[in-house]
């Protein structure tokens, strides 16, 4: 594979990551309203990760790459963690300032 080829990987795969950040900030702020309990909780952990995993077998086929490259673990990392580092903060503060306005004033 050519350094371009795998930097369009690490690409997506960054992409990938950032979409699944996305995913778990959706879900933990539904367990969070919803009151969810451990088993819930953990059954959607499982999901996750079962997307992750899916997302990128597909990603690798599409690329027709190995999933298991190093770049390729980096990338989603690295797009959780850009994710969480910006939209991901911008999110949960928004949450947590509509969840006091819509508290009742004791």
């Amino acid at each position: 594979m050519s350094a371009g080829e795998q930097a369009r990987a690490a690409l997506y795969m960054m992409a990938l990551g950032a979409m699944l950040g996305a995913v778990y900030d959706a879900l933990t702020l539904f367990c969070r309203a919803a009151k969810a309990g451990r088993i819930l909780t953990g059954m959607l952990d499982l999901l996750l990760g079962a997307a992750a995993a899916a997302g990128m077998t597909a990603a690798a086929l599409y690329l027709r790459i190995s999933p298991y490259r190093l770049y390729a673990f980096a990338g989603v990392t690295m797009g959780i963690a850009a994710y969480f580092a910006t939209i991901g903060a911008i999110v949960r503060y928004l949450y947590h300032k509509g969840r006091k306005m819509c508290q009742k004033v004791k």
